[in-house]
């Protein structure tokens, strides 16, 4: 229409107004209508001065309208025309209502009909102007709907612009060789194009799951980059994708495909319409390309076409690159293998009668270079394989096999002869068959060969040795069910089999077919072996065999053909004597147990005795042989506890009661008690201890055990006159004890063995000072339950020894506050009323000779005593006396100890009383049986008078002083 006046319509005007029948000019008035309705134009006049337009009814239908309905600017402006052409089309009409210009009206522009669809009309008009100055008084127009050509001529528009855009594709993606690098390229060419915020690429991976995607384009949005479960969305529109069909969507947020929490996904992610291309091959969906923007976007065919042109395009890109880097870095693997092989490779051209891309080894092996011909070959092959290897090679040549493998010798210019293994496939052949290329490979076997020859050597030692070894041998096939190993199968044994199992006939069958009632665990332990391949070391018994073994279990082979080696041997009995030997040590234990308290019973009454001795003021030169016997028991005594105690240390018996003391005080005590000792002995004590506090947790009386052991023996090895010191330091986190002495000193040979229980030092010089030999046995062992060691160094014979014992320091804070106690009000003696009233003991043990003189002791230090000498009359008098305290020996007869205590409690004896336990039996199992049975102490024969004094007066006077 455009281009056409309006002069040719310049009668339509007669339409609007009556004429009358046959009139010429009515009759060209309706061929102008005929005209107008075949072309499809609707024609209209306006007049300016009023706004008022009369339109026909062809018009009327293309605006939307119905019939009878008027038409102004204003309203045409306001509401009819698209708002995006309403400026242009008022400018074109104060051009047309000009009347310096030509008064004509073309313009196309757009129009939205009340049912909100869009048409394209092209509008001609010709304005008429009248009066001086002239003045618009009308225009006659026409208008058609030209929206099919808009749309042909936008397609072409886009077609156009869509080729220069792949066009420019192609180009960009040409010269790229990395996948990446395509794909951001792509993605961004893709979103300009199409002006949207987005362009991405996924890869769908574990089996369909999730998408990843990589090098998106984002323009003003966040990086789409990530991983994303394809479950979270619309399964319908995830079938379209799977199906190979686009995924389009235009608004996300109305889209009810769409549920609530996947929309919030898009919004959140900046997507409000999007177009996602699947790939899909061999029915699986692998990738997907799409753009996406924030906006709502009504998607043309032809974007959405270009998506998919674009992802056809980048996908082959995609491919190509990465075919070329695959095959780039297999190149370049294949030039590494061929240079790092240790094997020679080789490509032989046989038509040319060459060989090509001959590695380093393959020069290295054979000494040819490349221009050499095949030829070559055979000239250095051992002249003794030389006519084998021929045949097969030109058998290979000629086509009759499909690879050639051999092994032969080669024969190099310094005459050493070297061994090979060859082996080749046919790269190409000719038309008529022959092999026109080969690819082969050629390694030096040479020490293979001496190998394989050194193992059949060794394979013959180990038959022989197979065959002559004591142990038995077994390799066994495990047989399963399900995971349980139930039972095993004999493959291979050796003649001591037999010997050591007595299974007969064996080999081939099972271990339940021998042996029907075998027990579980066998099975179970070889069947761990098998699956883990972890081998075993263990000794167990076989009832089933009536036997014991040492087993070591070993897996042979791989796992899925679980095979088990076995090397054993009957120790039987081994396991006899050993048992024979338990035995005997229990034995042993149990008899230095019992002499221990036997011997502990004489020994109470002499230490009781030597007490009322000097109680009783004897003269005064014999003041000293009392000193010496005291002494002598006091040696005793210590012997007998060293006995027992290495007994319980060698049962596990001895438990500490660790607490937090401090060392250097108790080695002060310690030393400052033996003083006396030193000085009868005629030899020189002196200590150089830390002035700072050493803490240690350890248990007190076995400390002071370790030190006095320690001493003793210094004193035991050092002549009159001699020197012991004793100091005590801090060496980093450890208290260092140190006992030395300038006495006999120990050899060489014996400072290994000097901790060994029974160990007696053979010197020259004073053989007849030693004991038992269990002194510092006992301490090392009592050091090291308290987590430390000791040591002991010497010079030799006649230079004196040391022994240094160290200890693990328990770490105090450096500062301490105490909360002060306000003391001046206590009295400083708290009285005891009525205390004279409790001064009845009785003294209950079957030895005579301890019981009356433990008594005779009591009643010197003023106690009333009572004495018993089995424990049925120690209740019986009991109940008549009603003692205050009871001293009582443990084992008696007719009535224990123990029982007799209980007894005593039960009856309760109208009052309270002291239980004192006073017995050989020193043990952590004896002294829990004495507080079970109601004993309030637990001592040790021979325990010292003034101790057995000294607790009596504490106790008595704490049970005087309770309420009654």
């Amino acid at each position: 229409m455009r281009g056409c006046t309006i002069d040719r319509f310049r009668p339509m005007a007669a339409t609007h107004s009556p004429g009358r029948p046959g009139d010429p000019a009515r009759t060209n008035d309706l061929r102008v209508q005929l005209a107008l309705d075949a072309a499809g134009l609707g024609s209209f006049i306006w007049y300016p001065a009023d706004d008022r337009g009369v339109p026909d009814a062809r018009l009327l239908a293309l605006f939307g309208l119905p019939p009878g309905s008027s038409l102004s600017l204003a309203r045409a402006l306001a509401s009819t025309i698209h708002p995006d052409d309403r400026e242009t089309f008022r400018d074109a009409m104060d051009r047309a209502l000009d009347p310096d210009g030509t008064g004509l009206l073309q313009e196309d522009v757009r129009i939205v009909r009340p049912d909100g669809s869009q048409r394209w009309i092209a509008v001609s008009g010709q304005t008429s102007f009248e009066g001086a100055p002239p003045q618009p008084t009308r225009m006659d127009g026409v208008a058609m709907d030209i929206t099919d050509r808009k749309q042909a001529e936008a397609v072409l528009r886009a077609n156009a612009r869509t080729q220069r855009f792949l066009l420019a594709l192609g180009d960009a993606l040409r010269p790229l060789a990395d996948a990446g690098a395509i794909m951001r390229t792509a993605m961004g060419m893709l979103a300009e194009h199409l002006d949207v915020n987005r362009g991405y690429y996924g890869e769908v991976e574990h089996n369909g799951t999730y998408c990843r995607v990589r090098d998106s384009f984002n323009r003003g949005v966040q990086s789409l980059d990530g991983r994303y479960r394809l479950d979270d969305y619309s399964p319908s529109k995830m079938d379209l994708l799977r199906a190979a069909r686009n995924l389009v969507i235009t608004d996300a947020e109305h889209d009810a495909d769409i549920g609530q929490a996947e929309r919030d996904r898009y919004l959140a992610l900046s997507i409000r319409s999007l177009i996602n291309v699947p790939l899909v091959k061999n029915e699986h969906f692998i990738a997907v390309l799409g753009v996406s923007d924030e906006r709502a976007r009504d998607w043309s065919e032809e974007e959405i076409e270009v998506v998919r042109e674009t992802a056809e395009r980048t996908w082959a890109a995609v491919e190509r690159a990465r075919a070329e880097a695959a095959l780039r870095q297999s190149e370049k693997r294949f030039q590494q293998v061929a240079r790092n092989l240790d094997a020679a490779f080789y490509v032989v051209d046989m038509s040319q009668d060459r060989m090509h891309h001959l590695n380093d080894a393959h020069r290295r092996l054979w000494s040819i270079e490349p221009a050499r011909r095949r030829e070559a070959w055979f000239q250095r092959v051992h002249p003794d394989d030389a006519q084998r290897v021929r045949a097969l090679h030109e058998s290979f040549a000629l086509g009759k096999s499909s690879a050639f493998d051999a092994q032969y010798r080669i024969v190099l210019d310094d005459a050493c002869v070297r061994w090979v293994h060859d082996r080749a496939v046919v790269g190409s052949r000719n038309e008529d068959g022959r092999v026109r290329t080969v690819t082969g490979m050629m390694q030096d076997i040479t020490q293979q060969k001496h190998d394989a020859r050194l193992l059949r050597q060794s394979e013959e030692k180990y038959r022989h040795l197979f065959d002559s070894i004591d142990q038995g041998f077994t390799l066994i096939e495990m047989i399963f069910e399900g995971e349980r190993a139930v039972d095993y199968r004999f493959v291979e044994i050796n003649p001591a089999f037999e010997r050591q199992t007595g299974l007969v006939n064996a080999l081939g069958r099972t271990m339940r077919e021998c042996a029907s009632d075998h027990e579980q665990a066998w099975f179970d332990t070889y069947g761990e072996v098998a699956r883990t391949g972890k081998p075993l070391r263990f000794e167990r018994r076989a009832d089933a065999l009536d036997r014991d073994f040492d087993v070591y279990a070993f897996r042979v082979g791989p796992a899925d053909a679980p095979k088990v080696a076995v090397l054993f041997a009957d120790i039987t009995d081994r396991r006899l004597m050993e048992d024979a030997l338990r035995q005997a040590d229990r034995r042993k234990d149990e008899f230095l147990a019992t002499l221990a308290h036997e011997l502990r019973n004489p020994l109470a009454p002499l230490r009781t005795g030597l007490e009322l001795l000097r109680r009783w003021n004897v003269r005064e030169d014999a003041g000293a042989t009392l000193g010496m016997m005291e002494r002598q028991v006091r040696h005793l005594v210590r012997m007998v506890d060293d006995l027992l105690d290495i007994s319980r240390i060698s049962r596990g018996k001895v438990e500490l009661d660790r607490r937090r003391v401090d060392l250097v005080h108790e080695v002060r005590v310690a030393a400052e008690a033996m003083q006396p000792t030193y000085e009868a002995e005629n030899r020189t004590l002196s200590i150089d201890l830390t002035p700072s506090p050493l803490m240690v947790c350890a248990d007190t009386t076995r400390v002071m055990q370790v030190l006095g052991n320690l001493l003793s023996n210094a004193l035991k090895f050092t002549p009159e006159g001699g020197h012991i010191r004793v100091s005590l330091a801090r060496e980093g986190d450890e208290a260092v004890l140190c006992v030395r002495d300038d006495g006999i000193g120990i050899a060489d040979d014996d400072l290994e063995q000097i901790f060994a229980s029974f160990m007696q030092v053979d010197t020259s010089l004073e053989r007849g000072q030693n004991g038992l030999g269990l002194g510092l046995a006992v301490a090392k062992e009592l050091v090291s339950m308290h987590g430390g060691r000791i040591q002991a160094r010497s010079k030799g014979l006649g230079e004196g020894s040391e022994f240094m014992v160290r200890l693990p320091l328990d770490e105090i804070p450096e500062t301490f506050e105490f909360e002060p106690v306000d003391v001046s009000g206590a009295p400083l003696v708290v009285e005891c009323p009525d205390a004279h009233a409790w001064r009845r003991v009785l003294v209950v043990d079957d030895n005579r000779a301890s019981a009356d003189t433990l008594a005779l002791l009591l009643r010197l230090s003023g106690f009333e005593v009572a004495v018993a000498y089995e424990g049925q009359q120690a209740v019986d008098r009991a109940r008549a006396w009603r003692p205050d305290a009871v001293v009582m020996d443990i084992g008696m007869p007719d009535l224990n100890g123990f029982e007799a205590c209980r007894a005593m409690r039960d009856d309760a004896l109208g009052r309270p009383f002291v239980a004192i336990a006073l017995t050989g039996w020193g043990g952590a199992d004896a002294k829990q049986a004495s507080r079970d049975a109601g004993f309030d102490l637990h001592l040790v024969k021979p325990a010292e008078p003034s101790a057995i004094t000294e607790l009596l007066e504490m106790r008595l006077s704490a049970l005087a002083r309770q309420p009654s």
